[in-house]
């Protein structure tokens, strides 16, 4: 905010008279076209002086009338005596635009600076929405060190909007003033004026020009239409660009949260229009994912195979601690690979079933266990005496040692007993049984042959001798 002062004060010689004549130009420069918005407001001063409460009240600097600025013309503000603070204000009933403010000190018709510019020094002047200074604008304050100023009249440039004009003046105990500062505070303002617009939402000499759309609750610089304030989400002197990229809202001092693919957000609200990106959530993308969500909006679930069970990176999903036994992966979303098991995949399946590979976590064969092992990891050697698939065969008994065998094929230790085929000894052997029988047919073949031809002797015998028997009786009956 430009704050100016402008002060008249005789020269001598014709110096003099340019510098006056200058500053004159330049006041009536500044004054055409406003309206007085103070012209016969309420005002109000501190301290009145005792009896003269009408003749010199605080209405007194607001009532138009400045032509005698002596105590004696009644047209002045005067305050009472011996007080250390003196505040006057005025109150312009609305909110308005001020362009500048005039004040016409007190002179009692003497020339510039006149007699009470020691009273005038280290004055102050604010805009103010209430009562009080302290909340509102400080349009001018200044330790005056040379003697002789301020001058009367002073037109002080303040370019902002406000209900109340307050002038301000303290001589404290304790502060150290230049020499020629009066030693109390006083009030003795003949006229204060405050020039701009009615209506704080146009500006132009002729209050006449709307303030821009895009200014806060439209309101601008009375001179130039520059806004005082931008409406959120909206910029420049003017107040017609957007916010810049990842920025948003009132004076664009927000910054943008993580939107999806880093898109800027709205420049307004500054919610993201197509989402979050990875590790947050809400509509401006500010809001960590909650324990157990991770990824673009928060809407993937972190896997229940992390070790710490839903807890994962909010951005990636990788799994806090890695992963429980059977699971593998930065998510671990994988099981183990075939013929591996247990924590970190580390651990090595036993002899499944037809090689099939175990459960991933615990390591049981789902089918049984192959030839020579058995347990539910299919790690444990046959017990003697036990082969095959789950160890669940018995050794043979003719075994050449009893019992004992191969746990993958069954074949005896040490061959079989007499009489048994190799390997597992659970057959006779047949080729010598062959022999035996080959060698039995041969005798029986022999004996047979050996009966017949005997038998055959023998009734060839009997015969022989019952025809010589025949004979004999033959004979005998010839004879």
């Amino acid at each position: 905010m430009r704050i100016e002062r402008r002060h008249f004060r005789p020269q001598r010689g014709s110096a003099a008279m340019i510098f006056i004549a200058v500053q004159l130009l330049q006041l009536l420069t500044i004054v055409v076209a406003y309206e007085n918005l103070a012209l016969r407001k309420p005002a109000w001063q501190q301290h009145n002086f005792n009896g003269q409460e009408v003749n010199w009240g605080a209405a007194k600097a607001v009532d138009g009338l400045y032509t005698d600025r002596s105590a004696g013309g009644n047209q002045c503000t005067i305050s009472n005596t011996g007080q250390t603070t003196a505040t006057w204000r005025v109150d312009l009933k609305s909110l308005v635009s001020i362009s500048h403010i005039n004040i016409y000190y007190r002179t009692d018709g003497q020339p510039s600076p006149g007699p009470y510019y020691h009273r005038f020094a280290g004055f102050s002047l604010y805009v103010s929405n209430t009562t009080s200074k302290d909340d509102g604008h400080l349009c001018f304050h200044e330790m005056q060190t040379v003697d002789g100023t301020p001058v009367e009249n002073q037109t002080i440039r303040c370019s902002v909007h406000g209900r109340y004009v307050i002038y301000y003046n303290e001589r404290k105990s304790g502060v150290s003033y230049p020499s020629y500062y009066s030693q109390y505070a006083f009030n003795n303002l003949c006229e204060l004026q405050v020039e701009g617009c009615p209506d704080p939402t146009f500006y132009g000499v002729n209050c006449d020009q709307p303030c821009p759309d895009g200014c806060q609750e439209k309101r601008c610089d009375v001179k130039t239409g520059h806004c005082l304030g931008c409406r959120p989400g909206y910029q420049g002197l003017r107040c017609s660009l957007v916010c810049g990229v990842q920025t948003y809202g009132l004076g664009c001092s927000s910054s943008c949260g993580n939107c999806s693919d880093g898109e800027t957000c709205h420049h307004v609200n500054g919610t993201c229009l197509n989402g979050c990106n990875e590790g947050v959530e809400g509509e401006k993308c500010q809001t960590q994912c909650q324990p157990g969500y991770y990824g673009k909006d928060c809407e993937a679930l972190c896997s229940d195979n992390c070790n710490v069970t839903n807890r994962c990176n909010r951005f990636t999903g990788d799994c806090d601690g890695g992963c429980k036994p059977g699971w593998q992966g930065t998510r671990c979303y994988d099981i183990c690979n075939e013929q591996k098991y247990g924590p970190e995949c580390s651990l090595s399946c036993g002899n499944c079933s037809d090689g099939e590979t175990c459960h991933h976590v615990n390591g049981t064969c789902p089918r049984g266990c192959d030839e020579g092992v058995d347990g539910d990891e299919c790690q444990t050697a046959c017990l003697p005496g036990f082969y095959g698939k789950n160890c669940g065969q018995r050794c043979s008994e003719n075994c050449n040692v009893t019992n004992r065998c191969n746990i993958f094929t069954g074949e005896c230790d040490g061959g079989c007993k007499p009489g048994w085929k190799t390997p597992t000894c659970q057959q006779e052997e047949l080729s010598s049984c062959a022999t035996c029988t080959s060698s039995k047919d041969d005798n029986t073949a022999i004996i047979v042959s050996f009966v017949g031809s005997v038998f055959i002797v023998l009734i060839g015998s009997v015969i022989n001798f019952l025809l010589w028997k025949r004979n004999q009786l033959e004979n005998v009956k010839k004879g």
